[in-house]
């Protein structure tokens, strides 16, 4: 027998003669096999991310009844002292899953620029980001430079324009013809129920999903000239259960529904007195904005750090749809508070 010592190990060589050698185990074969478990990890989410926009503009709806509650100086009977969120719950829930910026106590107003606190230039503001210094009153002419509908459009995205308000296509686009829309009435351009122009622009949405959508809803505006407190509620409880039926669409989208960010705003405030805007009515100067889904982080009622005007809605929307900065003169800025961090 021979002994081979190799460090601490010792290896017994045997060898006889005319005997085939035995075989020897060797370490590995007596040492059981070790399997090393890691556990599963999987790999992390997909940031949101915002793939199209749905813009929703209610006419003339003032802050006081879409973030506080019913004015006790104009409502009666079973309207008096209702929560903004019994009002449009709807609404509140987007800005619990978002953002809500212009909300009283929460920073700086959020203020159409103006001077002329009217339905056009508050429109041409919002589809051109930018102060509507050519757009004085809601006899202007068409805009005559291109808007975020033209930018989108340009991408080869399908964009369409709903509005119960005919003259707003004088402020949609550059180039209104290369583009769906239904602005008022078929063939006249009157005023459209704002049921009737949902219902058009939902099924639209629901069958062709376009990468921008937008939809304006005139009946606030309408039932407060009139000085229909009653009405004009009315009116804000359908247009949130118009909203409803948008989130129900965006639900059954899978991941092109959660890739939606819904915007809901307004073209204008409204005076003290409830009738009036404009001018005369600096407060009617005041609007709000709320934003929800896609890459809009939930931060609900925020604090703002600077007044945003409605000129910044455009270019916040550029941002989300990864389109070009317009740098332009009276060019709003991106609103942070809706954009997911950096």
């Amino acid at each position: 027998m021979r002994l081979v010592m190799q460090g601490s190990l010792v290896l017994a060589l045997i060898t006889v003669v005319g005997v085939p050698s035995a075989k020897v185990p060797t370490l590995a074969q007596d040492a059981p096999a070790v399997v090393v478990e890691r556990p599963f990890s999987p790999p992390p989410p997909e940031p949101p991310s915002t793939d199209s926009v749905v813009l929703v503009v209610l006419d003339g709806a003032r802050w006081q009844e879409v973030l506080v509650a019913t004015d006790p100086k104009f409502a009666s009977g079973e309207d008096r002292g209702v929560a903004a969120e019994a009002v449009m719950p709807t609404l509140h829930r987007m800005i619990e899953e978002g953002v809500v910026i212009g909300a009283p106590d929460h920073g700086p107003p959020m203020v159409a620029t103006g001077p002329h606190f009217v339905s056009l230039p508050g429109y041409n503001e919002i589809f051109s980001g930018r102060s509507p210094f050519a757009c004085m009153d809601n006899e202007c002419p068409a805009t005559r430079l291109p808007t975020l509908v033209d930018e989108v459009r340009a991408g080869a995205s399908d964009v369409a324009v709903f509005s119960s308000w005919g003259p707003i296509v004088r402020a949609a686009a550059l180039h209104p013809s290369d583009i769906v829309r239904s602005t008022g009435e078929t063939g006249t351009g009157a005023f459209r129920a704002d049921r009737a122009t949902a219902d058009q622009a939902l099924a639209y949405f629901a069958e062709r999903r376009p990468t921008f959508l937008f939809l304006g809803l005139g009946e606030p505006d309408e039932f407060a000239h009139r000085g229909d407190y009653a009405g004009y509620l009315g009116s804000l409880r359908q247009a949130d259960a118009i909203l409803g039926e948008l989130r129900d669409l965006l639900s059954q989208m899978g991941d092109r529904g959660r890739r939606t960010s819904v915007f809901v705003t307004c073209d204008h405030g409204r005076s003290d007195d409830f009738q009036d805007h404009g001018g005369p009515w600096p407060e009617s100067s005041r609007v709000w904005l709320v934003g929800a889904g896609g890459a809009i982080p939930a931060r609900g009622f925020v604090e703002s750090a600077r007044r945003h005007r409605l000129a910044d809605i455009a270019p916040t929307i550029r941002v989300l749809l990864h389109l070009p900065t317009d740098l332009s003169s009276g060019a709003g800025a991106p609103i942070d508070e809706l954009l997911p961090p950096p």
